[in-house]
């Protein structure tokens, strides 16, 4: 009788700390057309903050660090070793998870839930507080284009919101018992395995009296990762990712047996004519209010492109073909970005010497594909970046 007592003792205390703790529940986040299922403790679900201070967030860490946390992050390791997701696309990944389970966007309630995922799955990140509004930090092993960071332990952390732009004011550090160590990086040369939604256009251009029609396709999941990702500036970061699968078979594959037969000059030139026409010029500030440069499978996707745009598909697409180097022509008083070329043998009059090698001018958003073309003199050149 007493063992019996004894056992039932046990059972009810179970039962109360497993309500305490709160019960797994099951869900689907969508990644980009691709339904990934999660768990997660149903308890985070009614998260809220009343004081935020030091002692409500050790209190909410301590009791949500149970096993249905274990669980909720074993199923996600799995989901980022199948798509192949760096720390980049594993943030992003968290942060959908997070809306998924508060059905927040912007939430004090979201951030913690992203801090909380993140820390347990072992990466180098810190929760503030600026006013009333928490902010998740991280340490990065890339540095993006615009972001907002602080320095801390001798580390900079930036937001883990890629998105923001702003600086919110002076962040207070919450201290947290658990130590992790690894930061969040990015693989420049790779996106996630992902392919749920596929994208196609008609693309048409002239070369001379040449008239060209044919289908771009494209892994549009691939474009909407792109889209969310950080900020870089003008860089390899944008000329190093390869197209996708798709697109490199409709677009690049037409390309290279269009120009097989051709001289060297009349490659780059066929090339630079598809880049100016592909599609039209428009500025990224009548698009979303502030520069935000594209990928080259962004931009022969876009309804308009800017000259940092299709500098970098044209520097592109020249070392994926034509295996020729390229560096970008930064202007920064007239906000304008144009390409030299290195053609071997090739030295016309308007060539320009860099580095040892000699380059030729092009304009990707001129009217016509002519070499040694520039919108203003080369003594304007305020950068010059290797692409």
């Amino acid at each position: 009788m007493k063992l019996t007592k004894a056992l039932l003792i046990i059972a009810l205390c179970s039962t109360v700390i497993n309500i305490n703790a709160g019960s797994s529940y099951n869900n689907v986040v969508d990644f980009y057309g691709h339904r990934l299922n999660i768990s997660y403790d149903q308890q985070l679900a009614a998260l809220r903050f009343y004081k935020l201070d030091q002692k409500e967030i050790t209190h909410k860490l301590d009791y949500y660090r149970n096993n249905n946390l274990v669980t909720s992050s074993a199923i996600l390791a799995k989901h980022i070793d199948h798509y192949n997701l760096d720390g980049a696309a594993t943030t992003i990944l968290i942060d959908k998870y997070a809306s998924r389970i508060t059905r927040s966007k912007s939430s004090n309630q979201k951030i913690f839930v992203k801090y909380l995922m993140l820390k347990e799955l072992g990466y180098d990140v810190i929760l503030t507080k600026t006013g009333s509004r928490l902010n998740c930090m991280g340490n990065l092993a890339f540095t993006p284009g615009r972001y907002i960071f602080i320095k801390y332990a001798g580390k900079n952390y930036k937001d883990l919101n890629f998105k923001n732009r702003k600086n919110h004011g002076q962040h207070l550090i919450f201290r947290d018992k658990k130590v992790t160590r690894r930061n969040i990086r990015r693989n420049i040369r790779s996106v996630p395995k992902i392919n749920a939604h596929q994208k196609s256009r008609e693309v048409s251009f002239n070369f001379g009296v040449e008239k060209h029609n044919f289908t771009a396709a494209s892994n549009a999941s691939v474009t909407e990762f792109l889209a969310d990702l950080p900020l870089f500036e003008v860089g390899r970061e944008f000329t190093d990712l390869q197209v996708s699968r798709e697109m490199d078979e409709s677009v690049v594959d037409y390309l290279r047996g269009q120009v097989e037969d051709r001289d060297i000059v009349d490659q780059v030139r066929f090339i630079l004519a598809f880049v100016q026409q592909v599609v039209p010029y428009g500025s990224d500030y009548d698009k979303y209010g502030e520069e935000r440069f594209y990928y080259p499978e962004e931009t022969i996707m876009a309804a308009t492109a800017d000259c940092e745009d299709k500098a970098m598909l044209m520097a592109y697409l020249t070392k994926e073909i034509l295996k020729l180097n390229t560096v970008a022509l930064y202007f920064k008083k007239d906000e304008h970005l144009s390409l030299g070329i290195e053609i071997p043998d090739y030295k016309p009059t308007g060539s320009f010497g860099y580095m040892g090698k000699t380059y030729v001018s092009c304009e990707p958003t001129a009217k016509y594909p002519r070499l040694t073309q520039t919108q203003f003199d080369l003594r304007r050149i305020d950068e010059v970046i290797e692409l």
